[in-house]
């Protein structure tokens, strides 16, 4: 496989890969030979993923398309700025109540 392509492997691979480490029956050298060479570090990680996450961890996460996820931070930072002005004008605005108060 060329440098910097990814393969992808299946939930079901991943599961009895990271079975086979978890069972103890094998040494983790005899467990990659099993696999075909997948790379130990590869291997080791879905350990890890699976440990942190369960069965649910090789789940297919969906992955937005770039202009979709674009947008979305676009709209995000649009959000936060806005919610800073009605902070400050909140802020403001009590300020002149109290003023306001304070004064009769």
């Amino acid at each position: 496989m060329p440098k910097g392509e990814r393969k992808e492997y299946s939930k079901e691979f991943k599961l009895t890969a990271v079975h086979l480490m978890k069972s103890g029956l094998f040494k983790p050298k005899e467990v990659f030979e099993m696999l075909g060479g997948v790379d130990r570090q590869t291997v080791y990680r879905w350990v890890k993923e699976y440990e942190k996450e369960g069965e649910s961890a090789f789940d297919s996460k969906a992955v937005l398309p770039g202009t979709e996820l674009k947008r979305i931070q676009r709209e995000n930072e649009e959000l936060k700025m806005e919610n800073e002005i009605l902070k400050k004008a909140t802020a403001y605005f009590a300020d002149q109540n109290v003023k306001k108060w304070n004064t009769q």
